[in-house]
């Protein structure tokens, strides 16, 4: 499947030496920089380090399980602490950073660490060490605008921030707090518990959050049923605001994975409560990479993916027990990737169980093999949306990329047979570098023609065969005005837009009003101050926190750009414990252990920086994301040579 410092004004902690490129890949006697450690770490070898307790012997970690579930001797410690509020079914572990023995991470030496600490003693959100313009300024910028109420930000005016004698951010981004009186509500500790009574699970039935909404507005449904929850489907009412009762009904109430998320986040805040950046109990959506079988071979493939499929891929058995498991979690959303997914025959039975759990699934892949009948069979497994992946609007330049002549006109024609059966969706993933920025709008005005529902912007990210062409990516200038074309075009309602970029949430809060468009992170978006608030809690990198990457073999990882980054494997241990108790997850939860401009940002609950960008270029999974604009310094300091 195809896809940094503390720095004050005279550079007190440059990066180390080289090009981006040579950074990212970890080439040359330093293996790369960190935001605390500008001269890297010399030597070649791999460190396979668990942040709370050193470094595991390598040799005893190279390779995972076997097919069929055999377990073999490895080290897993026991963690010291259990998460917060979690009660697990053992505290042993085997989360850990081990590139996989296939990538070329491994191939060339790559080098991760554990988390860094900031040495900055600013902590303000005006300061510039990091960049140019900082998000203090830039919030100005917006406030602003917002209180002009002009152009194309009117609507400012009217959105609902909430009282200063309330406010939960600090008090640096009180202008970004939108609110909900709903808010108000979830805080209380009745609402939790009763939230916690009517999520849990119940022998042979389904939850009560299922059946009240199932119920609602259904005059179908049995009287007794309609009068036991008659206060909830009030409470509805009250909060369901202009939209009516029949449109709730058909967006929320008859949508099985949309009633799945609800149970999981009323789980969710009834254990953790409304956190900032909000806490999940299961994760909302999982990008299952189903195979590394693949007919083409990409230049940026972050799977590096490619002819067969690994030895050890999980068999038809191992899979559809893993559905099972994530169906009983109340994930409700699959996106099956690889390698190109549709490869393995084990795809289809694997869609007809996620389709009978409820569980709302998507595919990502390259189009060549999407024939008419596929399309059909695809829809007939319950798949709603199809992501194919074009590089170019030019077949040439598309197949010089792809690796195979003629890979463009298949993929083109696979995406017409998708626009063509009904019960499908179309997306065009277009991962933008230098190489094609300059026909972002070309492409986007061919899926338009071509009927696409949606247009998803890909972050190149320097991880797998990437890692040896960071110098194709974009610079933060180039990024910010990426991300303003992209929320203009989804303002003007031409085509739907996705971003894995974080800062696009923080682009539309600044250049959109509060009745336009906001992304929410891996669930969509929406418009209005509801879909700000809802940003509030789940905008964002949801990397290893809402959202968790499947490998081939059952590793689990918490994003797809982050391979390297072992949560655990469904060989060893349940997905659901996999997800709540592993190295990573308290990190990737908290977005004030962050160095560079991100730990003061503040559009942080909005955005967070990409965490896989982080790691390519510093190792560090909290370092500073240096795609973005309040960033700059340090996207400079690894585009210099060593002096």
């Amino acid at each position: 499947m195809s896809q940094t410092s503390d720095q004050a004004k005279g550079g007190t902690n440059g990066v180390g030496p080289g090009q981006a490129s040579r950074i990212a890949a970890g080439h040359g006697p330093t293996a790369g920089p960190t935001m605390d450690d500008p001269s890297g770490r010399s030597g070649s070898r791999i460190e396979v380090t668990v942040p709370m307790f050193g470094v595991l012997d390598e040799r005893s970690l190279a390779q995972p399980p076997g097919p069929g579930g055999q377990r073999r001797e490895e080290q897993i410690r026991r963690r010291e602490a259990p998460v917060r509020g979690v009660t697990l079914s053992t505290p042993r572990y085997d989360s850990r950073t081990q590139p996989a023995p296939h990538s070329t991470a491994r191939r060339i030496g790559k080098i991760y660490r554990g988390p860094a600490e900031s040495r900055n003693e600013n902590k303000a959100s005006d300061r510039l060490d990091d960049g140019y313009i900082s998000s203090h300024q830039y919030a100005d910028e917006c406030r602003r605008a917002r209180d002009e109420g002009n152009g194309k930000l009117r609507g400012h005016r009217t959105a609902a921030v909430l009282p200063a004698s309330r406010r939960r951010i600090r008090s640096q981004y009180v202008d970004l707090d939108y609110h909900h009186p709903l808010e108000d509500v979830l805080r209380l500790k009745a609402v939790r518990r009763l939230l916690g009574y009517i999520s849990r699970s119940r022998p042979g039935r389904r939850t009560m959050i299922e059946e009240i909404l199932e119920t609602y507005a259904d005059a179908s449904a049995p009287f007794l049923t309609r009068l036991k929850y008659w206060p909830f489907h009030l409470f509805i009412d009250r909060m369901r605001g202009s939209v009516s009762r029949e449109t709730f009904r058909k967006r929320v109430a008859e949508h099985r994975a949309t009633v799945r998320g609800f149970v999981t986040t009323a789980r969710s805040v009834a254990e953790f409560g409304l956190t900032l950046p909000q806490r999940f109990s299961a994760p909302l959506f999982a990008v299952w990479n189903f195979t590394n079988k693949c007919n083409l071979r990409c230049r940026h493939c972050y799977q590096d993916a490619g002819g067969r499929g690994l030895p050890d891929e999980l068999t038809r058995e191992e899979r559809l027990r893993l559905v099972d498991e994530m169906g009983e979690a109340y994930v409700s959303m699959v996106s099956f990737a690889g390698g190109e997914p549709l490869m393995d025959a084990d795809l289809w039975p694997v869609l007809e169980r996620c389709r009978r759990w409820g569980i709302h699934t998507s595919i990502a892949t390259n189009g060549s093999l999407i024939t008419k009948e596929a399309a059909a069979r695809l829809a007939a497994t319950g798949v709603k949306y199809v992501e194919v992946s074009l590089d170019s609007v030019h077949p040439e330049r598309h197949d010089a990329f792809r690796g195979h002549p003629g890979a463009w006109e298949r993929t083109v024609r696979g995406m017409r047979n998708v626009v063509e059966q009904e019960g499908l969706r179309l997306g065009i993933a277009m991962c933008v570098s230098q190489r094609n920025i300059d026909e972002v709008e070309d492409m986007l005005r061919f899926a338009v023609e071509i009927g696409a529902n949606c247009f998803a912007h890909f972050n190149f990210i320097p991880v797998g065969r990437g890692l040896e062409m960071a110098h194709d990516d974009l610079t933060p200038d180039q990024r910010e005005r990426l991300l303003r074309t992209l929320n203009e075009w989804m303002n003007e309602r031409r085509i739907s837009i996705l971003s894995t970029a974080p800062q696009f949430g923080r682009t539309a809060l600044a250049y959109a009003g509060s009745a336009a468009l906001q992304p929410c992170s891996h669930v969509g978006g929406g418009g209005g101050t509801k879909a700000r608030v809802v940003a509030k809690y789940l905008g964002g990198c949801g990397a290893g926190r809402c959202y968790v990457c499947i490998e081939p073999n059952g590793t689990i990882t918490p994003c797809v750009y982050l391979p390297h980054r072992v949560m655990g494997n469904i060989r060893r241990r349940p997905f659901l414990e996999i997800f709540r108790n592993n190295e990573f997850w308290d990190l990737l939860c908290d977005r004030d252990r962050r160095t560079g401009h991100c730990e003061v940002c503040e559009f942080k609950h909005y955005c967070g920086g990409c965490r896989a960008r982080a790691d390519a270029y510093y190792g560090e999974l909290n370092a500073a994301d240096p795609g973005c604009l309040f960033n700059a310094r340090h996207w400079e300091s690894l585009r210099k040579p060593h002096d």
